[in-house]
């Protein structure tokens, strides 16, 4: 079945992205800059990849969920493929999640540090929680 086929290339496309998003969350927080900068192509490319699967399976699918084709399906080993699909699409989210909370709390950081190397000429003002503006 083309379906199946789709499907099984997508997950293992899935799974690259997953790897290269764990890869990026150890240069993250081992702030290695070289290594960050290497490793987004890799997402990019992986996206892209798992973003062809998607149409190639939306032209088979049409305007149909997937729970729907699943449901109707008496295939096991389809049945199968789609939770193993969700259940690392759910990983992926929470591994980009993480990765994106890592970034901005790195710039956060960046941020304070350049304002204490290169103070503005106007008199610090402090917020509510006691952070400068």
């Amino acid at each position: 079945m083309q379906l199946k086929e789709i499907m099984s290339n997508e997950y293992k496309m899935l799974g690259d992205l997953y790897t290269a998003l764990v890869d990026q969350n150890r240069y993250l927080i081992r702030r290695e800059t070289f290594s960050l900068d290497k490793i987004v192509k890799v997402i990019e490319k992986n996206s892209k990849g798992v973003a062809k699967c998607e149409i190639e399976r939306r032209k088979i699918t049409g305007n149909r969920s997937m729970r729907e084709i699943i449901n109707q399906s008496e295939d096991e080993e389809l049945k199968k493929l789609y939770k193993n699909i969700v259940e690392l699409l759910e990983k992926v989210q929470f591994q980009k999640d993480t990765n994106e909370a890592l970034i901005k709390q790195w710039l956060g950081f960046t941020t304070q540090m350049l304002r204490a190397i290169n103070p503005g000429k106007q008199p610090t003002t402090y917020n509510a929680l006691g952070r400068n503006k």
